[in-house]
């Protein structure tokens, strides 16, 4: 990016002579870390203790965890839904679902399987874009995959692409986030070596990668916290042991 610098080295020839100091390049004093603290908190734990770590911190962030089954998920989710009032239900375009046996929210074969909610689908495509942007304002309830939880702040990790933009998980009233055990990580960290080693590989990123912490809040009108002010007004996070 450097080429997009328009008189670079002129500003910084003119800095380091005001300055009496002579360059230093960067090549010359690599970045040594003070010690491996993003690496070693919370390592070492099973996926039982990370997943208590992340009970006690999803309190202080207003969200709910629930645990359960693979068999046991259609009837759990199903049962968020109709405690919230069922509605529009927005689905990304995602293969996970009928893969863990949640066909009624696969965008192949939703048709074949009744429900007593209203069902709609992230459309693939910039052409649809302002469509699903009001489809996603209108929802009450989205339901998606979570890439990682984290157990350090209660944060979830989700990935836009083609088949779920942004607005699928900050628009809608409430929101779930369906989390194989499997994927609770420590922290941040776990969560950026996955990227970086992805795209080192030249694997396919999406557009954005998001860290959500709960629902909406704000705390910035006389320092008074706010939950749901402008999003989602109630987040679960529902971890699936077996998966």
């Amino acid at each position: 990016m450097t080429e997009l610098i328009q008189n670079r080295e002129d500003f910084l020839k003119n800095l380091t002579e005001k300055l009496g100091i002579e360059r230093q390049p960067v090549e010359s004093h690599p970045f040594e870390p003070m010690n491996q603290l993003p690496h070693e908190t919370l390592s070492g734990k099973t996926q039982d203790e990370l997943l208590q770590v992340a009970k006690e911190r999803v309190k202080k962030i207003h969200t709910n965890i629930v645990e359960t089954k693979q068999a046991d998920l259609e009837g759990i989710i199903n049962e968020l839904i109709g405690k919230w009032g069922n509605g529009k239900v927005l689905l990304p375009t995602d293969n996970r679902f009928k893969e863990v046996g949640l066909n009624q929210f696969d965008a192949n074969d939703y048709a074949n399987h009744s429900v007593d909610f209203d069902r709609a689908f992230w459309q693939k495509g910039a052409d649809y874009r302002e469509e699903n942007i009001q489809t996603a304002s209108e929802a009450n309830v989205a339901v998606a995959f979570a890439e990682f939880l984290l157990a350090e702040s209660g944060s979830i990790v989700v990935e836009t692409h083609a088949g779920q933009g942004r607005s699928l998980h900050f628009l809608p009233t409430h929101y779930i986030s369906i989390v194989p055990k499997s994927k609770i990580v420590p922290r941040s960290t776990q969560a950026a070596d996955f990227y970086h080693e992805k795209r080192a590989k030249g694997e396919t990123l999406g557009s954005a990668i998001h860290f959500i912490s709960g629902p909406s809040n704000s705390g910035d009108i006389e320092m008074q916290l706010v939950v749901g002010l402008h999003g989602p007004i109630e987040v679960v996070y529902v971890v699936v042991e077996d998966l």
